[in-house]
């Protein structure tokens, strides 16, 4: 009996956001800006319940995620949805995002606190959204695991795609400070409304963590510089960065093979008056620029795109990105680089920062270095190295402890600042 009125309850639910989502297609029918215009950023357009996992499920769900390491034992059973709601882009226009939604079943009235998490880098074009990974064919992360497993220790985990998926408009705004920390705050409004006792069978608490990895820590420290002029309803406890690349100008220093997606959407973005690929990428590069990464995932272009910067960058560009001397030679690709970097506005959030040593993509000292500046911001930063881990595994070493720290912040302890 309680399953069919929690079953009823669900089929509500839907039917009536989905009502909502026809009523803002018809508005945006109506009037070309009725969309930008009328509905708040994070307001719930579709909530499609997909079905469920058990905590054994899970658990067995788990194992490619986790690998050789210890598979956290789940506890409850948790619903999967799929989300859509309202965003704000860069240059303030709105857009809908769509998103994946984990929902534990705890006890009845016990508040759950929200995660929203931002994935690595997967692409720019739709077919690369992460809410469209194959695991069978391309694994890009295992991240609905990964989600799951946040969701069956007690966490309301929401995991969107990116500004610009499934949006005929626009491309992915491919590390967009704006963008992507508009993406993570809404994500969090759109729960918080969502997740009560009567909506989702749940009840958020006003306690929500942003994190992310490699990109994604890029989006959620973006969410945190954010928020106070944004989001200030949303209520930010932590941040956690696992391979966290914050900094864009050291991305293309030490991930080159990233760069051509970064110099395309920032083209798209500013004009090629400001960043122009036939400046900054070689020509065998920049003359398919934008064929090239609208047909590759990231499976694919790390294996496309050259490692070393040299034999991608012009020599006008990669004499000046490795002599820092952006600014001077190229200072509109200077600052549209330092507009985008992420995480030392001074939001002063408690943070944990997970780092590998063998991570060949964000580098050890070039993390060493954000979290002193993070530190010296007026965050209080739990910094874990990762003996032996590299880039893709830092969010399963990181798993356990993240757990911990979350529940630790989320008690009303003391944020620690330590390691390092």
């Amino acid at each position: 009996m309680r399953r069919m009125i929690a079953a009823i309850k669900h089929l509500a639910v839907t039917v009536r956001i989905t009502l909502l989502a026809a009523l803002v297609i018809a508005l945006a029918l109506i009037s070309p800006t009725a969309l930008a215009a009328h509905p708040r950023s994070g307001e719930v357009v579709s909530a499609e319940l997909l079905g469920s996992r058990t905590a054994l499920e899970i658990d067995e769900g788990g194992k490619p995620l986790f690998e050789t390491r210890p598979i956290p034992l789940m506890k409850y059973t948790v619903d999967l949805y799929r989300l859509r709601y309202m965003s704000t882009d860069f240059d303030g226009s709105s857009a809908m995002i769509t998103a994946q939604l984990f929902v534990p079943r705890l006890p009845s009235g016990e508040p759950c606190p929200v995660l929203v998490f931002g994935s690595g880098t997967t692409g720019i074009s739709d077919a690369c959204a992460p809410s469209r990974e194959n695991t069978a064919t391309h694994p890009w992360g295992y991240y609905k695991e990964n989600m799951l497993a946040y969701a069956g220790l007690g966490f309301i985990t929401v995991f969107p795609d990116y500004l610009g998926f499934d949006d005929p408009t626009r491309p992915q705004r491919y590390f967009s400070k704006l963008a992507e920390g508009h993406v993570m705050l809404d994500a969090a409004r759109a729960v918080l409304a969502f997740a009560s006792e009567e909506a989702a069978g749940a009840r958020a608490a006003p306690k929500v963590f942003v994190a992310g990895y490699s990109q994604g820590g890029h989006a959620a420290f973006a969410a945190a510089d954010l928020r106070p002029s944004y989001a200030p309803d949303v209520p930010l406890a932590g941040v956690m960065g696992f391979g966290a690349t914050c900094d864009v100008t050291t991305l293309l220093k030490e991930g080159p093979a990233y760069a051509s997606y970064i110099i395309y959407t920032y083209s798209v973005m500013y004009g090629t008056g400001q960043v122009d690929p036939a400046e900054l990428l070689q020509e065998k590069w920049a003359r398919s620029l934008a064929a090239d990464v609208e047909r590759m995932c990231v499976d694919e272009f790390q294996l496309y795109y050259p490692s070393d910067g040299a034999k991608l960058y012009t020599p006008h560009f990669y004499q000046a990105l490795y002599e820092n001397r952006l600014p001077e030679t190229f200072p509109t690709v200077a600052a549209c680089l330092a507009e985008n970097s992420s995480g030392l506005s001074g939001h002063g959030l408690p943070a944990i920062v997970f780092q590998g040593t063998e991570d060949f993509v964000v580098r050890t000292p070039s993390q060493d270095r954000f979290v002193a500046a993070l530190r010296n911001a007026g965050s209080p930063v739990r910094y874990v190295l990762l003996n032996g881990s590299r880039h893709k595994q830092v969010r399963t070493d990181g798993f356990a402890a993240s757990v911990a720290w979350m529940e630790l912040i989320a008690s009303g302890a003391p944020p620690p600042s330590d390691g390092r």
